[in-house]
């Protein structure tokens, strides 16, 4: 009895051990990779920007100016897909400005001048994203802060005769293109050229001759101006962006 017992165990393991050698080997399985994130422009941010720009007046081409401007800026982001929509608020301080000079000969001589102080922007953006890179273009509307001065020199002594001034705010369309670029998850810089078309107003001016001054009437101003700048945005997470799994 022992004997068929030890027949009969020897003969089921040999079985197994040649249905074992007849499998195939087993592929090596090959680990998970943890989903990689997609950059998204999705959120608002805060930034600083500084440049240069140009400033033609009223007076005409002989009154183009130039100079620095410097400030900041706040908006939102929203991504579908490659496009990417928000709107955008700037303040800044400009050094922009124009003089013109005019000399009848060594006893008479006119000079004028416009300067713009500062400016406020607000603007709707929509560009298309290459991933980390945005180009977009902006439209909107612009505030500027705006003094004129004159003065008419007479006589060899270089006494003063008379000058105006006035000063006030005008209006007008904006429009821009630019180019951005995400360093990190939320730090971005950008390059940006805008285009500013302030509407023609009527402001009093003052007039002084011989120390006596008083409102002399009022006068029509504008401006265009030019603007190229740099910039860098804090971009905040709102929402996040989709996920691709890799594998």
């Amino acid at each position: 009895m022992k004997k068929l017992l030890l027949a009969t165990s020897c003969l089921a393991l040999s079985s197994v051990a040649v249905m074992a050698a007849d499998l195939p080997p087993m592929a090596p399985t090959k680990a998970m990779v943890m989903p990689a994130p997609v950059f998204s422009w999705t959120g608002c941010y805060v930034g600083v920007h500084g440049g240069g720009g140009t400033v033609t007046n009223s007076e005409g081409s002989s009154s183009n100016g130039k100079g620095a401007v410097a400030g900041g800026q706040a908006g939102c982001n929203y991504q579908d897909g490659n496009w990417v929509f928000g709107a955008e608020g700037e303040g800044y301080w400009s050094g922009i400005r124009a003089n013109q000079g005019d000399s009848s000969g060594p006893f008479e001589a006119f000079s004028s001048s416009q300067s713009n102080r500062n400016d406020f922007t607000i603007a709707a953006r929509a560009g298309i994203a290459l991933d980390r890179t945005l180009i977009y273009g902006k439209g909107g509307w612009a505030w500027g802060s705006f003094r004129t001065s004159s003065s008419d020199l007479c006589c060899s002594a270089g006494a003063v005769v008379s000058t105006t001034s006035q000063s006030g705010t005008l209006d007008g369309f904006l429009v821009g293109v630019g180019i951005e670029h995400a360093l990190t998850r939320n730090w971005t810089i950008k390059l940006e050229y805008d285009f500013i078309a302030f509407g023609a107003r009527e402001l009093p001016f003052t007039g002084c001759t011989a120390g006596v001054c008083a409102v002399g009437g009022t006068s029509t101003i504008s401006a265009t101006k030019q603007i190229f700048k740099v910039g860098a945005n804090y971009l905040f997470d709102i929402g996040g962006g989709p996920v691709v799994a890799k594998y």
